[in-house]
């Protein structure tokens, strides 16, 4: 291995400690007040941007690059454990701002005081001399990093906008049959809710599998795989054929085995899938 190659590695390894001990110290002062990561990384917006005045909701949404559903939820947590407060706007009364109790000022308050003292155990116990030669080598190390004299791997892979277009598309079909596949689970679950008498749980499975069979949608227009009616639906007839004869092939393995309980399930959805098939057949018939 050439000199360099032992340089570098040791280099990388100095910064990889460095970052795992700057991780560390961070979490010894989160995990003990019991902050998830997303928790603390919007009360220290709050703090640095909210000011006096807070911020609303939808501010603090575009400070952390999140939905106004997902940022409400947060907020409601952080006010539960007294993190924050929702007040008033003065210059809008129908509109509430948040804003940083005393608990989490004086959690800022302590936060810089253990950093002064970790930077102190750490950096402090280099000279000065030390703490300038190493600026200014990690400074030069910087510049020949922003600068290299190799092509980038953008340089050596273009970007083929057709490609990326290729790409985007696959994924996205990916995404909509993942999706089908939730939106069958969710109905379930609020199947079993509703028989457990979780009522407030089975509303909201299927009013987010409502609007997962929106999405589906949507992606499908994109995509350009909208169909007529009568072709969506003769597609529908084919496939439940296919899984009919699925379970038939079923029925007869249950049979053989002996499994009592299997072979009455499976006889139960063989008469219900005949039955699909005929209403979906008849009403086929009738479509112009």
């Amino acid at each position: 291995m050439s000199k360099y190659a032992e340089n570098a590695m040791l280099i990388m390894r100095v910064m990889r400690h460095a970052q795992a001990a700057v991780k560390s110290r961070f979490m010894q002062q989160v995990v003990p007040k019991k902050l998830t990561i997303v928790q603390f990384n919007a009360l220290l917006h709050l703090h640095w941007y909210g000011g006096e005045s807070g911020m609303t909701i939808g501010e603090l949404g575009e400070h952390l690059g999140l939905a106004h559903s997902t940022v409400s939820g947060l907020v409601d947590r952080l006010e539960r454990d007294a993190w924050t407060i929702r007040r008033k706007c003065d210059t809008d009364r129908r509109q509430k701002r948040i804003q940083l109790t005393e608990k989490s000022q004086q959690l800022f308050q302590d936060r810089a005081e253990s950093a002064t003292d970790f930077w102190h155990q750490t950096i402090g116990q280099l000279t000065s001399e030390e703490q300038a030669d190493l600026i200014e080598s990690l400074t030069r190390l910087k510049q020949v990093m922003d600068k290299p004299i190799w092509p980038s791997y953008d340089q050596l892979h273009p970007r083929d906008p057709r490609h990326v277009k290729e790409r985007l598309e696959a994924e996205l079909d990916e995404l909509v049959h993942a999706k089908l596949t939730s939106i069958g689970t969710r109905f379930i679950l609020a199947q079993m809710a509703e028989q457990q008498n979780q009522h407030e749980l089975a509303a909201y499975l299927k009013q987010v599998a409502s609007e997962e069979i929106s999405h589906a949608n949507q992606i499908f227009k994109l995509l350009g795989h909208e169909q007529s009616l009568k072709a969506a639906l003769s597609d529908l007839i084919r496939r439940d054929r296919v899984a009919l004869e699925a379970v038939l092939d079923l029925v007869e393995a249950a049979q053989v085995a002996g499994h009592k309980k299997s072979l009455e399930l499976l006889q139960q959805i063989t008469q219900d899938n005949k039955r699909y098939k005929r209403w979906f057949s008849n009403m086929f018939k009738q479509m112009d």
